[in-house]
């Protein structure tokens, strides 16, 4: 009996043995878990920095800088620098969209890597909201020199006095005296009214052009701009027919399907509100 006892014993300490070997082995080759989210976020940066460099253009004339960095993305043609904000990435399709202004409309951009035959390097393609392609082609990563311009070209660009006159589709300047809540329109483009001043704010929804609205011009504000441009954002009132942003359609623009129960308030850019309506043709 004491035999049998022993051998058990041995068998015992044996089996705690081995299973203590293979948790140290376990915990010495353990290596910390990678979250599918951060493994998302580190694909989108390296499309990001895939897409950041000096490009030429096929059909512009000068050369496209792209630099993305500190959550911030520019973009220069030639020596404008231009005002966008980062849209949507997507890795999987190798896409980036960003948001722009062409011919005062706002317009999503497609900026998406094109390989060669045998996957060894590639271009960019730039697609318009108007189907318009545009084929980028690598000339060099991003150097210390095209830091140091993209820097004077944007501080240039904030810096550049407006126009003594307003422009036919531009609100006059509003001085100390005049603030206040005044009608103002719409021009010939449907526009974003949005949850704080600034285009990176959510959009609440898309008044249709040529509408009437309310501003408060005692609560406009300056706000800098991804692109470090300065503009004046005021505080609206509308009450009417509405698209929502996932309606909006890029080519025909916004077809109201929604009407307000109340006055909706948000805000919008003041530089394209008009203080009287257009002409109509």
């Amino acid at each position: 009996m004491k035999q049998a006892l022993y051998r058990t014993l041995q068998l015992t300490v044996a089996t705690a043995m081995a299973v203590s070997l293979i948790a140290g082995c376990d915990k010495a080759t353990n290596t910390p878990a990678v979250t599918p989210s951060a493994t998302a976020q580190d694909a989108k940066l390296a499309l990001l920095k895939d897409i950041s460099g000096v490009w030429s253009s096929s059909s512009a004339i000068g050369l496209t800088t792209i630099q993305y960095s500190d959550n911030r993305l520019q973009i220069l043609q030639g020596d404008t620098p231009l005002a966008v904000t980062l849209g949507d990435v997507d890795p999987g399709e190798e896409t980036v969209n960003v948001n722009t202004v062409v011919n005062r409309k706002e317009e999503i951009l497609t900026l998406r890597k094109k390989w060669n035959a045998d996957h060894t390097a590639y271009n960019l393609t730039m697609t318009g909201s108007d189907g318009q392609q545009d084929v980028l082609g690598f000339v060099r990563r991003i150097s210390n020199d095209d830091l140091n311009r993209i820097s004077r070209l944007s501080v240039a660009r904030a810096s550049s006095p407006a126009p003594s006159q307003p422009t036919e589709s531009a609100p006059a300047p509003v001085t100390s005296s005049d603030r206040g809540i005044i009608d103002m329109w719409l021009g010939g483009i449907d526009m974003n009214m949005r949850s704080c001043p600034g285009s990176t704010c959510a959009a609440l929804l898309i008044v249709p052009k040529d509408s009437k609205i309310s501003a408060d011009t005692s609560t406009i504000r300056n706000v800098t701009e991804s692109s470090g441009a300065n503009t004046p954002w005021v505080r609206v009132t509308y009450e009417g027919a509405y698209c929502t942003p996932e309606e909006l359609d890029q080519q025909t623009g916004c077809t109201p399907s929604h009407g307000t129960d109340a006055p909706v308030t948000g805000w919008m850019n003041y530089t394209r509100l008009l203080s009287a309506p257009r002409p109509q043709q």
